[in-house]
């Protein structure tokens, strides 16, 4: 009887070793994790800070910027269709000389950034100025992308009184006469 009691207090104690250090262990890893989590904070506020602001700061492309432009004129005319999004991607993989695939995430990365943005006017105005400010940009690139904001905006037919707005407020910022 005794040498049963003598093995069940080695198991107890092993057992209540274990649990402690068990919990030590958590108890590290955990440390580990806030330690990791508090060195990555100036990034990720960064990050939630852009994004809050509709995103448009994350823009450092121009071809993103002309995809944002592009995706305002078609939401302008309402709902983004296929044929929409189809000469977007076609426009691009033309212009820019996309992948086919590439291009369709480029629209899509374009509506997650503007998923938040103010106006229609607003962001137009503000990726054509980031536009004309991007060294390289040159009166051909401007005019290229004139003729591809147009082949968006005609998608479904005539454009829209506010597409044709939208198209104005493009041409007077990058100082394109029609």
């Amino acid at each position: 009887m005794h040498i049963l009691i003598a093995i069940l207090g080695i198991v107890t104690a092993i057992s209540v070793w274990y649990w402690r250090i068990k919990m030590i262990s958590d108890a590290a890893r955990g440390g580990a994790d806030l330690a990791k989590s508090a060195a990555n904070l100036p990034r990720r506020l960064k990050f939630k800070r852009q994004a809050g602001q509709g995103g448009l700061k994350l823009v450092d492309d121009p071809r993103e910027a002309a995809a944002i432009i592009m995706l305002e004129i078609a939401r302008a005319g309402g709902e983004v269709s296929r044929d929409h999004k189809a000469v977007m991607t076609e426009q691009m993989v033309r212009e820019f000389e996309l992948t086919q695939d590439d291009a369709e995430s480029l629209v899509t990365h374009a509506a997650w950034l503007t998923r938040n943005a103010p106006a229609a006017h607003a962001v137009v105005s503000r990726m054509s100025d980031f536009i004309m400010r991007v060294p390289g940009i040159g009166p051909k690139q401007i005019v290229d992308l004139d003729s591809m904001l147009v082949a968006v905006s005609e998608a479904e037919g005539t454009p829209s009184r506010e597409q044709l707005s939208l198209l104005q407020v493009f041409r007077d910022k990058v100082e394109l006469k029609t």
